[in-house]
């Protein structure tokens, strides 16, 4: 399913791709179990990236232990929801908040994942209470336009030069070793190998996504913008990427916290937009910033 991540930049790049209609899909994209978040002291809330399953989320599962319920927003086509839908950011942080409101006196954690980043942003703005929000590898407004755009191209091109071949897989192998570690990580055998480690031989093809399946991620993004003054307060939010994120760079991502004010953005060098599946303990540090009392 990581594989996916693979079309990102693509779909970012089709200006032109024909819109899909975005409505409310027929299923309720939260999974959950009731009587668990009923029962549970505190609730985080798992939003993922364009093109990604909730599954990039497995190492919190351990968040149980600390008394968490666990809540997955799934996208159209993954994890069992259909694909009859297209994504709204607004629409599903709608969704998320009118959740939470269910759940009244309990603390509510938000996770986002690159798309998943303005979501839970959008969502936790419209909820009362406790709330924090942890965005990871976050996209920014408009889904960086222009520049995101020239920098998959950039990557792009750079994985045919490299891989010597127009082949999709060996491209492909080559792109995802940039989006695991960054463009410098291709002239460093080490990170190459540990690439190679992640990689496996079992990820030696590429499947796409399904017709439609990127647009109706990436079609809204590429519209979205901040309201004219975000309403989370800069204590509530915390940004964590990798400092060799070439999909969204570390200039986009400091331009696009300085909306909310003075943002703790916490950077892991020689990683890159795939932070997730390179540096699993960032899920150790997202946990102890939802932890933290206010001073």
């Amino acid at each position: 399913m990581l594989r996916y991540l693979f079309l990102f930049c693509l779909a970012l790049l089709a200006a032109c791709a024909t819109e899909q209609a975005r409505f409310a899909g027929a299923e309720d994209p939260l999974l959950y179990d009731a009587r668990t978040v009923a029962n549970a002291d505190k609730i985080a809330i798992f939003i993922p990236g364009a093109l990604a399953s909730v599954r990039i989320f497995e190492p919190a599962q351990k968040w149980k232990d600390d008394g968490y319920a666990l809540v997955f927003y799934r996208y159209p086509g993954l994890d069992g929801l259909p694909l009859d839908h297209a994504l709204g950011i607004e629409d599903a942080a709608n969704q998320i908040a009118a959740f939470a409101s269910r759940y009244p006196g309990k603390p509510i954690r938000l996770l986002g994942y690159s798309t998943g980043g303005p979501i839970a942003i959008r969502a936790a703005e419209q909820i009362a209470g406790d709330v924090k929000v942890a965005a990871m590898s976050p996209a920014v407004e408009r889904g960086g336009g222009l520049l995101t755009g020239l920098h998959g191209g950039y990557d792009l091109l750079t994985a045919v030069l490299v891989a010597g071949s127009f082949d999709e897989n060996k491209v492909w192998r080559q792109y995802y070793r940039t989006l695991l570690f960054g463009r410098n990580a291709l002239r460093d055998p080490d990170r190459m190998a540990d690439a190679d480690n992640i990689l496996g031989p079992d990820k030696d093809g590429i499947t796409g996504p399904p017709d439609g399946m990127t647009r109706a991620h990436t079609g809204d993004l590429r519209r979205w913008t901040l309201d004219a003054v975000p309403r989370l307060p800069a204590d509530r939010l915390r940004f964590f990427i990798g400092l060799e994120d070439s999909l969204f760079s570390t200039g986009q991502t400091h331009r696009f916290a300085r909306n909310f004010g003075p943002v703790q953005i916490w950077g892991y060098p020689d990683q890159g937009h795939l932070l997730f599946e390179t540096h699993p303990p960032v899920f150790d540090d997202v946990l102890a910033f939802f932890e933290e009392t206010a001073n």
